[in-house]
């Protein structure tokens, strides 16, 4: 999503301080980003999940189970729709999978997820002679604006973020490596301030684009703090023995071919 006019920094400012019509005209308004009218950014909470697998063939084993990615877990808030965000642990590598994906329906075991990224994820297999990484990636759901050297800035989601980078969703053709950026990311938490970057484009994708950090703010620190605090607190699920992957049938009963 390109913007000719305006910035993300100037509509989350038009937010926070022009109340929506419904709004009461007394008492403390907390300052948001969130859905007032049909033209503020929209931020929903997304719900992290750890899932840990005994062999990278059970991750790939698991991701075919059915046309989706369950998630045993009857807990988990939210309903069709929610967004969730699955980091998946095996032990051939230390370099978690980050998955994105919606609600689709509950059912008596668990949840069953919409995983746009699934696809490709089954087919991922670690590089044992790749480079390791050294900053521990945090999956988050941040609305960033993004804007390229001499062209019009654009919106996306941030996937997730490091010290040394962070992981944009795009639609469309965003540069080239090497191109310099400059980014504002901004939080679904209203306690936390936009956060400024500079960089430069390192890989391109056609929906996905990375970015090393060049230069940073101490709101980035923040976010990658309140990150990191978040993950802490998630307890991590632990791929059964008897899930049904294993005898290749969905959750539901039906068997896949």
């Amino acid at each position: 999503m390109t913007m000719g006019e305006g910035s993300i920094l100037e509509l989350y400012n038009n937010a926070r301080f022009r109340p929506p019509a419904h709004a009461p005209k007394t008492g403390t308004r907390r300052r948001s980003v969130i859905r007032w009218d049909s033209v503020s950014p929209v931020l929903d909470e997304s719900w992290p999940v750890r899932y840990r697998f005994e062999s990278l063939g059970a991750f790939q084993r698991h991701l075919r189970l059915g046309p989706g990615f369950f998630l045993p877990d009857v807990d988990l808030p939210g309903g069709p729709g929610s967004r969730v965000i699955v980091e998946v642990a095996v032990p051939e590598t230390s370099d978690h999978p980050l998955l994105h994906g919606r609600v689709r329906e509950r059912v008596r075991d668990g949840v069953w997820l919409d995983l746009p990224s699934a696809r490709p994820a089954s087919r991922w297999e670690p590089d044992p002679d790749g480079p390791r990484r050294r900053h521990r990636r945090l999956a988050c759901a941040l609305f960033a604006e993004v804007r390229p050297r001499g062209a019009e800035p654009w919106l996306c989601r941030a996937l997730d973020l490091s010290d040394r980078g962070l992981r944009v969703a795009t639609g469309f053709e965003t540069g080239f490596r090497g191109d310099d950026v400059s980014a504002t990311l901004i939080s679904s938490d209203a306690h936390l301030s936009p956060a400024t970057l500079r960089g430069r484009v390192v890989w391109a994708a056609s929906r996905e684009t990375g970015i090393e950090v060049i230069e940073r703010s101490a709101e980035f620190d923040e976010l990658l703090s309140v990150a990191a605090a978040r993950w802490a607190l998630v307890d991590e699920l632990e791929h059964a023995e008897g899930c049904a992957c294993t005898q290749r049938e969905s959750a539901t009963g039906q068997r896949q071919p």
